[in-house]
Parts: C-alpha cells; structure tokens; sequence
C-alpha cells in the first residue's frame, strides 16, 4: 500500500510523464510510491483535491493553447478524448497539466468530428433488389459454404481509400493531409470462401476486361475450389465494368462457372468488406503513412500473412445474419461486419 496524503507537485510531474511513456497504472502507483486508486484519482481529475466539486469559473483555451489542442486531436482523429488528452499533456512537465474535463468542457462547443460521407444513396428499385437478393439467399448455409466471394480494393500511400474523417472546428470541412501530387496507390484482388483465404493477387490500376480474366486464370481458384467441391459451386463478384463485361462473360460460360447475381451497390453485403477493413486498419494502424509503393505493397503482403483463416471463416459465418438484416432495413445499408 502506497504512503498517504495529498500529492505534491513533483509527484504529480512524474505520474503525467509516466503515464505519457505509456506506463500502466499499477506500475505508476509502484513508482510513486502512492495507492493505485490515488493516482487513477489524480489521472482523472488533476485538478480535484479533498472535497473537490470542480472548478465553477475555470478559465478557457484562447489562442496558442487552444491551437495547441486541436492539432493533437487531428494528429490523432480515431483516439477517445482521454488519450488524446494525455497526448495534450505530453511535454507539459513543468506546467499544470489539462484535464479530460477541461478538455471536453471548453472544446466541446467548438469542435465535432467530421467524416465525409462514402456511401451512395438507395433508390427505391435498389432497395427493392437487395431485399429480393437476401431473401433469395437467406437460410441457405450449406450453399454459402460453396461460394467464392471476391472483391478488389485500392490502398494508397497517404491512408485508406476514402478515409477523411478529423476534429474540426465549428464550421470547418475535414482537411487530411495528402501529397502535392496525390501520393499514389496500388490495386489489390481478393478470394475468400469457407475454406479460408484463397488469392490475394495485385492488379493493374486500370481493370480491363481481358487483364480480369487473365488474373481469374492465373489465382486457379476455380481449379482449387473445385477439387474440393465437385457437385459444384458459385463464384460472386459485384458489377464492376470490367466483370459485366461481353468477354468475361463468355469466359464465364466457357469455362462453366456459376456466377451470382449480385445486386448493384451493395459492397456492404460482402464479407470481403470486412477482410479488407481489418487489413487496413492494420495497414494503417497509428495514422500510418507509407513513402514508396514498394513499402506499402509488402506491408499489405504482410498483414494479409497475418489473416487467418478462422477469421476468414467467422466472418463468412456471419453472412446469413447481414442478410437478414438487410431484410429486416427494408434493402438499406447495414453496417459493416
């Protein structure tokens, strides 16, 4: 048990700094020598002492402070406010530190978390396409066991594809920084299936037709997944120019494979969705950001290393309940898996 009485100011000094190197509160409490509960106390609310009930006349952020703020919470758009307010704090060692309060209370007014918005408007007829889409395919889990779903996603340099979101003043539009000349990006296809993960291949910028099914043929999915499924199976892909394609068409036929008939702008429907979004957060984990396509292309080899195929496979299992819930919308979006 740590010594009692109120913390001095040193003491207080060295908690903020241990707990901005990322020390966890028992080690704190070890270090200072105080109870577990004192510093938490202490880390919660810096300013309260005995019989504290908040400071009623306390003084806003104006000015270089206030600056100073909002650009460790835009270096820092996902995090919760209580650890962007130990970053805020970071450095301040010989200050008094701000609290979560102080910083809720006195930027609340002022800021809000903005994204932009990615998804595309459903009409009526959509809508109506979707929900005859999940109906047709609900409760149908031996056949979603004989599905190949595959999808095709782009990752550029500078963070996610569509990813704008940030704290931003009242009145302010997001402003993400991005290269001068656009950064740059690299295309990647995806298989999945019950069996796990099947292909991640990289694809030309530009998907034409004929470079589609060239990549069809070379990721031998159909030869993989046919050995294992010989009364048949269906391969899904969205409606993608270069998949509604004449020619891919006629490969399709050639070849004998069953194509589903996907409804238009539904990527929301597609477990392959969630395999990319949990790539990317990987990818990108820290706000990161990449300075050669090289780099980028091996951390995506990387982290797709790292999927497992249980994962893969949980969220197939999952698929029949999004299409119930698509159903249950009446053919409106539903969130990611």
């Amino acid at each position: 048990m740590g010594r009692a009485g109120a913390l001095t100011e040193a003491e207080k000094r060295a908690i903020w700094g241990w707990r901005a190197e990322g020390l966890k509160l028992s080690d704190i409490a070890t270090r200072a020598d105080r109870s577990r509960n004192a510093v938490k106390r202490f880390l919660d609310q810096p300013d309260a002492g005995p019989g504290y009930v908040g400071n009623q006349n306390a003084r806003k952020f104006t000015g270089p402070a206030q600056t100073h703020v909002l650009n460790k919470l835009r270096a820092a758009p996902r995090s919760p406010l209580k650890a962007l307010t130990m970053q805020v704090n970071t450095g301040r060692s010989q200050r008094k530190p701000v609290s979560r309060e102080t910083v809720t209370r006195n930027m609340a007014d002022d800021l809000s978390f903005r994204r932009a918005i990615v998804r595309q408007p459903l009409s009526r007829e959509n809508r109506l396409r979707r929900v005859a889409f999940a109906t047709q395919n609900l409760n149908k889990v031996e056949e979603h066991r004989k599905v190949i779903f595959t999808d095709e996603k782009k990752f550029n340099l500078d963070g996610p594809d569509g990813y704008s979101g940030q704290w931003v003043r009242t009145g302010e539009f997001p402003d993400r920084v991005r290269r001068h000349t656009g950064g740059g990006s690299v295309m990647f296809w995806m298989a999945i299936s019950s069996a796990g993960k099947m292909a991640l291949l990289k694809t030309p910028a530009r998907i034409t037709s004929e470079n589609y099914v060239a990549m069809l043929e070379s990721s031998r999915v159909a030869t993989i997944f046919g050995e294992t499924h010989p009364e048949g199976w269906t391969f899904m892909q969205d409606n993608a120019p270069a998949h509604a394609a004449r020619n891919t068409k006629s490969f399709f036929a050639r070849e004998g494979w069953h194509v589903m008939d996907w409804p238009a702008y539904s990527p929301d429907l597609n477990p392959v969705e969630s395999v990319w979004t949990i790539m990317s957060r990987r990818i990108y984990a820290g706000n990161r950001q990449y300075e050669s396509l090289s780099e980028l292309e091996a951390e995506i080899i990387e982290v797709w290393a790292s999927i497992t195929n249980a994962e893969v496979r949980s969220l197939l299992t999952g698929w029949n309940a999004r299409l119930h819930r698509c159903v249950n919308k009446k053919g409106a979006n539903v969130q990611n898996f």
